[in-house]
């Protein structure tokens, strides 16, 4: 029995050294450069190494270049000079907040001028159109729309039918398909609008029912004036068609 213990023992004592030395190695394998980032460890000693560190940005920077020297204490004159100069300094500033608002002002009335005087030129140029119609209606009656819709509203169907058809040879005129121009006739109004022909179409229908009560002094009913007037939105889109 005691012939097997000297052999036994050293492969027992040989095992357990093993095992803390692949410890080790592992543990070096771990902490080697070129698979771990420990700037500390030292593989060539096996120890630990030199770390090279340096502070912040913010602490590295240089703040002085923000001290301009200005102290921030407020104190109030003490001399007649120094109120002078203080007196100065705030003239000359409500000086130029007085500037700034003026020019403010004066640009943005300029610029409600100009946006009047264009509305004032649109009316002047409605007025005209309407001085140049083959036929007179109210003076003063700029939106010729809303008037035929008005006189339709009340039944008054021979008003309303002249409106809409003063109404459509306006916006014939703005539209550069016809040039109104006071003496001409409605027959050579729908020889301008000719080669139109579904507009012209439109227009003439309106025309004729215009005719029937202006000028043969006839009633018209509900129906051939709604005739007319559910094609309106038709007629603006054919207008739109030929400036578009």
């Amino acid at each position: 029995m005691n012939t097997t213990l000297p052999i036994s023992l050293p492969s027992t004592v040989m095992a357990g050294l093993e095992e803390p030395r692949q410890a080790v190695e592992a543990g070096r394998e771990s902490l080697d450069k070129w698979w771990s980032s420990y700037p500390w460890y030292d593989s060539a000693n096996d120890g630990v190494g030199r770390v090279d560190v340096s502070p912040p940005w913010y602490e590295a920077w240089d703040w002085d270049w923000l001290d301009f020297g200005w102290n921030w204490s407020f104190s109030f004159p003490s001399s007649l000079m120094q109120w002078l100069a203080w007196i100065a300094v705030a003239t000359l500033l409500i000086l130029m907040a007085w500037l700034l608002i003026r020019a403010y002002r004066d640009r943005s009335g300029g610029a409600t001028s100009r946006t009047g005087k264009g509305l004032a030129e649109a009316d002047e140029e409605e007025d005209a159109r309407i001085e140049s119609l083959p036929f007179s209606v109210a003076s003063g009656r700029l939106d010729l729309l809303a008037e035929a819709r008005r006189r339709y509203q009340q039944g008054d169907y021979g008003k309303a039918v002249i409106y809409l058809f003063s109404f459509q040879l306006v916006e014939l005129d703005k539209h550069q398909c016809i040039h109104l121009t006071k003496g001409k006739t409605n027959r050579q109004y729908m020889r301008e609008v000719g080669p139109r022909r579904p507009l012209r179409a439109l227009v003439e229908q309106t025309m004729v029912a215009f005719e029937d009560v202006f000028f043969g002094h006839r009633t018209l009913d509900r129906r051939r004036f709604e005739t007319c007037w559910s094609r309106l939105d038709e007629f603006r889109a054919r207008v739109m068609e030929q400036t578009g």
